[in-house]
């Protein structure tokens, strides 16, 4: 008998850089999008971790949070956020701390205070929002509003 030489690849082999070249471009067009989106995934992101913390807070209130304060503050951050460009330099040092805040699943009053400090600092003109803070006894004792 005659010894037959293969011509070619295996059907295999074959199936397998194909597979391999089709994942390949899935990967490049997955990443080109995600560069020429970046600016949106960013800020979809961050208003899906906001507005999971007011659904938490809406649904298991927190002791000395106004939920409806929050949820007025929450609001006006997340349209002027995605209405503005986007601040690479905030963003960066905002995005961590809001990871950190949702990882334990539990908000608490210590993570909302946080949270409306880093939308006010994100826009500083949200600061209206915030409730107007009691000074403190201690500043003004009453022994020394009265005269003698």
């Amino acid at each position: 008998m005659e010894d037959v030489q293969k011509k070619g690849m295996s059907k295999g082999c074959l199936i397998g850089l194909i597979v391999a070249g089709v994942l390949l471009v899935i990967i490049i067009i997955a990443g080109i999008t995600c560069y020429i989106y970046k600016d949106d995934l960013a800020k979809m992101g961050l208003v899906t971790i906001i507005n999971g913390v007011k659904t938490e807070i809406t649904a298991h209130p927190v002791e000395g949070v106004d939920t409806v304060q929050f949820n007025a503050l929450a609001d006006v951050f997340i349209t002027k956020f995605n209405e503005s460009e986007l601040d690479y330099e905030k963003y960066a040092a905002v995005f961590p701390q809001l990871q950190a805040m949702m990882s334990d699943k539990k908000v608490d009053a210590e993570e909302v205070e946080a949270l409306k400090e880093m939308m006010v600092n994100y826009f500083p003109e949200l600061e209206q929002y915030l409730p107007v803070q009691e000074l403190p006894d201690m500043l003004f004792p009453e022994d020394t509003l009265t005269t003698e």
